[in-house]
């Protein structure tokens, strides 16, 4: 796969997902997509207040008219707005069994990110195969197999199987809120850093570091392949421009996809995604109203993209390491990480995934080494996939997505700054482990506080 990546094309690579109907007028193929690929005696059906007005209702009637038995309905509040905490999942795990026609019954979930997720898992862990009608090209979330939730505080990727089959109308998920689709487009955008990240890991995992598997191809292709091509022609997305919002959808599709094939999150975010799980943490909101996983992750976009431009600025070399450093042993670090957490819930989460990548001298040396040595290639090569921050902050801005952090919620320093729980709470190599292992951490980002970023 070395050119564009095409929906048809890249759904052959998914193993779990059979079928996906991104068109006009998908809504009336539900019924037809369900008797070809699944085996069931009854429907559940679960949408949230503004979800079910905007398609809910009308998928119900059509399964209705069909002929299809639905068990249950079952929706969530419109307000406040749903959060992917596994507290919801608790629920539907009571719920669906008790239902007649279980086991024998599918979940048909109508909504964006939030409630795909929740049913996924939920479908995951009652061994049920399940229905996705997206509401909204709000995020990459649709066709992975894979939940990001918050469970018990400390949010994580579970793993789920994804949907079996997909309508997603786009006179629907064009009609979807602007900020969905501006939220949407912020998780595009962030594919930019999960590629310079995967360039960047790949390096320092052939010589020792956990978590940083080699480039899978075909999973580069489907992302990489056409990224920019598709952030230009979506940009419009959240103006309800319908070819833009296909566009924006379709490359999101993909994108999950290539998780699905690899079962793995790596070929679609890197360090970008970071600071989004420390705010979903700590449950970052603007006026009581959370702030949307692409909106939080562009933010992070922005942050990684100003972090690699200074890593990567000097053509010669990596930054300088500053005298005074002295690198933490492994009692030292994990009292560091304790402290920064201390007060949350996920504290023994954090430390857990921070000493699960803690490497000793000799690998890191090795790293060390390995990227002064080839530095002029590696350089190159992220450079090359790196949009320029300008640029970067210029296609946010014109696709309605935040790019101050007061837009979310935060102050400047306290977003850059975010950099050091970021680079704490994930064992997945990133620009922020290699500015770690290499001694610049902290250089790096008093650079970005004293320069025009963010």
């Amino acid at each position: 796969m070395n050119n564009v990546p095409v929906l048809a094309d890249c759904l052959k690579y998914a193993d779990e997902t059979k079928d996906l109907i991104l068109q006009k007028e998908a809504l009336p193929e539900i019924p037809g997509l369900l008797s070809t690929h699944f085996e069931f005696d009854a429907l559940c059906l679960i949408a949230d207040e503004n979800t079910y007005k905007a398609a809910g209702q009308r998928v119900e009637g059509i399964l209705r008219d069909t002929g299809l038995n639905i068990a249950g309905v079952h929706i969530f509040p419109g307000e406040p707005r749903l959060y992917a905490d596994y507290d919801h999942i608790r629920f539907l795990l009571k719920w669906i069994p008790s239902l007649d026609s279980y086991p024998r019954i599918v979940p048909v979930v109508v909504g964006a990110g939030t409630l795909n997720d929740l049913v996924k898992r939920t479908a995951t862990e009652l061994t049920l195969p399940y229905f996705c009608v997206p509401t909204a090209a709000s995020v990459d979330g649709f066709t992975p197999s894979g939940a990001s939730l918050l469970v018990d505080g400390f949010k994580q990727t579970l793993p789920c199987s994804a949907p079996r089959a997909l309508a997603a109308d786009t006179d629907v998920i064009a009609d979807a809120p602007a900020y969905l689709s501006s939220s949407g487009f912020g998780d595009l955008a962030s594919k930019i850093i999960a590629g310079t990240d995967w360039i960047i890991a790949e390096k320092a995992g052939s010589l020792g570091a956990p978590e940083a598997p080699a480039i899978v191809q075909v999973c580069w292709d489907m992302v990489q392949n056409g990224l920019m091509d598709a952030l230009n022609r979506s940009v419009t997305a959240a103006k309800g421009d319908r070819d833009a919002v296909k566009t924006l959808f379709e490359a999101l599709a993909i994108t999950g996809f290539a998780m699905q094939y690899m079962k793995n999150p790596r070929p679609v975010s890197g360090a970008e995604h970071l600071w989004s799980h420390v705010w979903e943490m700590e449950g970052l909101s603007v006026d009581n109203v959370p702030v949307t996983h692409g909106h939080k992750v562009g933010i992070g976009t922005l942050a990684a993209t100003a972090f690699t431009e200074i890593f990567f600025m000097d053509p010669n070399g990596p930054p300088p390491v500053p005298k005074t450093y002295k690198r933490p042993n492994r009692d030292e670090r994990k009292a560091e990480v304790e402290a920064i957490f201390r007060s949350s819930r996920a504290c023994n989460k954090v430390v857990e995934a921070d000493m699960s990548k803690f490497m000793d001298e000799k690998t890191v040396n090795a790293i060390n080494d390995a990227f002064r040595d080839s530095w002029k290639e590696i350089r190159g090569r992220v450079l090359e996939r790196l949009m320029p921050y300008s640029e970067l902050k210029a296609i946010l801005l014109k696709a309605g997505c935040p790019v101050t952090p007061g837009e979310i919620g935060l102050g400047r320093s306290e977003a850059i700054y975010t950099a050091r729980r970021a680079q704490m709470i994930r064992n997945k190599y990133s620009i922020l482990d290699l500015s770690w292992d290499m001694g610049n951490f902290e250089s790096i980002l008093a650079k970005i506080e004293a320069a025009d970023y963010l």
